[in-house]
């Protein structure tokens, strides 16, 4: 009996022992719900948020301080301080106006830090600040858009999760997460990924509407629309969604026509509060709106460069790169199924996706950004087909098929953002003449201004411009005011002479007819040219034909390693980033050549 007693130590050693096993226990299944957290939605979304994000931020800052390195970004700073200083009217409508005033309050907050820091002593040291170098505005500006765009991210979880449950919405996410179009635009200061972004919004809020039937939600996603619309004009037209939203859920003739004059209603007063000055300065928005639609009818006008109506040029040239063509197709697949299924919330995004793509086609106008608002419903579209692999076939062959799906596209992003983080050659080629070329020289500047590396205006420059923009009935309120500043600008600083065909003003520092010979009469010494796809420069071009015989090459800036071969460019657009052929280049930017007369 003795014997199967345990004894009074063995009882103390087991005692002693069981807090340990318990332990050990607790951490194992601690370890298990650990691993089983990384499985959830929320932190696979957020990893994927983490990435795009990260994508989205990788080049940022490129070009700076090189101005117009992205179209439009400096007319959308320069609206903005004016908003900013006081005048509420734009006097612009080529945009609607609500992305300018959330510019202005940014910078309006910017400024007001800068003061009460001591960075910026007041009014006079902030001017003096842009002037010199407005980088921190531009980039500011950029960082919107790069934030906006993540935030989209989240948004195309939202619609997808709608649209085909938990799958639908990650694989969505991580489609645009890396989707190219997206990535590249969220870069830049402009108004398309602001606008797609409350598009997107007011689309979670349809769906919202559709799963709890609250007047609220249909009524706050007309809200967002009518946002995107006063962000971009274009963009508007996927509010026809929120009309079928209104038809799809209403329960009878009376509610319905009450939800559609609401909806309407609300879409309009949003547009209205984001771009007041439509109605208080119509004539302006007429005209600024007239122009924008003809530019969008015909294109730059220009049949060296008629790409054709944007129906085929989209489906052949924009989607392709701008998701690449496994993403795209599988896209397609998607809309097919939603066009079969034909539920509440597959009518509420197809019809958009309808919509928008036939009137945005109907154009010659083609720039890449306008199919930038259909990029997030594709991606939702083809995070729906590898839901309904994974349902079908399981969880591995999914995500096979999304890893295929999302290596083009990622490839793509990859390159495009290592050749964006890389100084541009107007960039090395105004950094040269600001090293080797005498404070105050004048230059000679030939080809688009696009184009030309950018160098500090001199103060009689900005004289001799100043009269002459007064003599043609302008005000010039920006060249006053850097003139009214002490010992500005700072050196180097030159006289700029720009050598081009046409101008829209008489002006002495434009020249439409040159030579060598007047430009060594004025004192010219120095000679920039450059050319490029984009813009290109006529090899048997008289004056650079005159130029190679009696100027002396200097500096040669080349960011092409073979040619323009291979290279794909948006060819509306003077972004001198490829969307194909990346391989080609040793940088962005034209090939830049400085001459000196001798």
């Amino acid at each position: 009996m003795g014997a199967s007693t345990p004894s009074a130590a063995a009882r103390s050693v087991a005692r002693q022992a069981l807090p340990a096993r318990r332990s050990r226990a607790a951490r194992a299944i601690a370890a298990r719900a650990a691993i089983e957290r990384m499985h959830t939605p929320s932190l696979w979304l957020a990893l994927i948020v983490a990435v795009g994000l990260t994508l989205r931020l990788w080049g940022l800052s490129f070009g700076l301080p090189q101005l117009y390195c992205r179209p439009d970004e400096t007319t959308l700073v320069n609206k903005a301080l004016s908003i900013a200083a006081g005048d509420p009217n734009p006097h612009f409508f080529n945009y609607p106006s609500l992305h300018l005033y959330s510019l202005a309050v940014v910078y309006g907050g910017f400024f007001a830090l800068g003061w009460l820091s001591g960075h910026f002593a007041g009014i006079e040291a902030f001017q003096r600040f842009f002037f010199t170098d407005p980088s921190a505005f531009i980039l500011i500006g950029r960082a919107g858009s790069a934030v906006l765009g993540t935030v989209s991210i989240g948004l195309v979880y939202s619609i997808g999760r709608r649209l085909g449950g938990v799958p639908t919405g990650l694989y969505s996410a991580l489609f645009l997460s890396v989707a190219f179009l997206h990535v590249r635009d969220s870069h830049f200061l402009t108004v398309d990924v602001p606008a797609t972004a409350y598009m997107l919004a007011g689309y979670v809020l349809l769906l919202r509407h559709l799963e709890r039937r609250r007047a609220v939600d249909l009524y706050a996603g007309a809200l967002f629309f009518g946002l995107a619309a006063s962000t971009k004009y274009n963009v508007g037209l996927l509010a026809i969604s929120a009309l079928v939203t209104a038809i799809a859920t209403a329960g009878d003739r009376r509610m319905r026509w009450t939800r559609l004059t609401t909806v309407i209603g609300i879409t309009g007063m949003a547009f209205l509060a984001g771009t007041p000055y439509a109605l208080l300065d119509f004539s302006s928005f007429w005209r600024d709106l007239s122009y924008e639609r003809l530019h969008f009818a015909v294109g730059h006008g220009d049949p060296v460069i008629d790409l054709g109506r944007g129906w085929s040029y989209h489906l052949r040239f924009t989607l392709p790169h701008g998701l690449g063509w496994p993403l795209l197709a599988t896209a397609w697949a998607g809309i097919g199924v939603m066009a079969w299924r034909r539920r509440a919330v597959d009518l509420v995004l197809l019809s958009g996706l309808l919509l928008y793509y036939v009137v945005a086609g109907s154009g010659r106008g083609v720039f890449m950004r306008y199919m930038l608002p259909l990029v997030p419903l594709l991606c939702a579209a083809a995070g729906l087909v590898c839901a309904l692999v994974q349902r079908r076939w399981g969880r591995p062959w999914a995500l096979l098929l999304a890893g295929l799906l999302v290596v083009p596209t990622a490839s793509t992003v990859w390159q495009f953002n290592h050749l964006l983080s890389r100084p541009d050659t107007r960039l090395l080629a105004a950094r040269w003449i600001a090293a080797e070329i005498p404070d105050g020289s004048p230059l000679a500047l030939h080809g688009s201004a696009f184009g030309h590396p950018q160098v500090r205006r001199s103060r009689e420059w900005m004289q001799v411009e100043l009269e002459d923009i007064r003599a043609a009935g302008l005000d010039g309120r920006r060249l006053a005011a850097m003139l009214s500043l002490e010992d500005f600008p700072p050196p180097p600083s030159y006289f700029p002479i720009e050598l081009r065909s046409t101008d829209a003003l008489p002006r002495r520092t434009v020249w439409r007819s040159y030579d060598l010979e007047r430009l060594r009469a004025a004192g010219v010494d120095w000679i920039v040219t450059h050319r490029h796809p984009l813009t290109g420069l006529p090899a048997a071009d008289d004056f650079i034909r005159q130029l190679e015989q009696q100027a002396t090459l200097v500096q040669h800036f080349d960011p092409f390693k073979d040619g323009w071969q291979g290279l794909s460019y948006d060819r509306l657009d003077f972004f001198y980033v490829p969307v194909a052929g990346f391989a080609g280049l040793h940088r962005t930017g034209p090939e830049i050549r400085l001459y000196r007369l001798p």
